[in-house]
């Protein structure tokens, strides 16, 4: 009783209402929680994306400036460049890693499978030219002297185009040997396919530019 007149709330009303607050209060929680971490996976993947295409995009300067000639001499030719659907080696003007600020450098990038699942990663070797043994030229280069650059691909393609004046569209190769090939391709076109849900990035340089 309230001033002995009107009637108060009964404990089971109280109870009631608690726990009617208690159920908006963690509705409300819940769906801020959903909010925020839709939040940061759309920040994460927007953060993926543009490393995807900053690493394209370094990638495309530095095919465009690759050295169009055979380097070194008739018996220790180092192609100016070579590759196929999944690796490519090349001689270029503009060095990349830290290492290297000025110079011809040798230059590879190399898909790699996962050993931990079905995806893919992009590594990178870089040398400058002057630090080469003309002796046994590129060589291959341990697996440790690579740098990841991208990791967690669905799959990445490396296409060449060869300029075939008898034909209106020139087809893309899906391999450039410098011993069959002349010079090197009119251009490389670099596909990047990260999921199933996403657009395929692509980027397109012009070799030797």
């Amino acid at each position: 009783m309230l001033n002995g007149h009107g009637k108060g709330f009964t404990l089971l009303e109280l109870m009631i209402a608690t726990t009617i607050t208690a159920v908006i209060v963690v509705i409300i929680f819940g769906a801020l929680r959903i909010g925020i971490r839709a939040w940061e996976k759309g920040e994460k993947d927007v953060d993926i994306r543009q490393k995807q295409r900053i690493v394209l995009e370094l990638i495309k300067r530095q095919l465009a400036s690759t050295c169009t000639s055979e380097v070194w001499g008739k018996d220790q030719q180092l192609v100016p460049l070579k590759g196929d659907n999944k690796s490519i080696a090349f001689v270029s003007h503009i060095p990349m890693a830290p290492g290297n600020r000025f110079g011809l450098v040798y230059v590879q990038y190399t898909v790699k499978q996962d050993k931990t699942n079905d995806k893919e990663n992009l590594v990178f070797y870089e040398k400058n030219l002057a630090l080469l043994d003309k002796k046994i030229g590129a060589g291959k280069p341990d697996e440790n002297d690579f740098s990841e650059l991208l990791s967690g691909i669905k799959s990445i393609v490396f296409e060449y185009l060869k300029i075939r004046p008898d034909e209106e569209t020139s087809p893309w190769q899906k391999s450039w040997d410098p011993a069959v090939e002349k010079g090197v391709p009119r251009a490389i076109r670099i596909t990047l396919e990260e999921n199933d849900k996403k657009t395929p990035l692509y980027v397109i340089a012009a070799a030797g530019e």
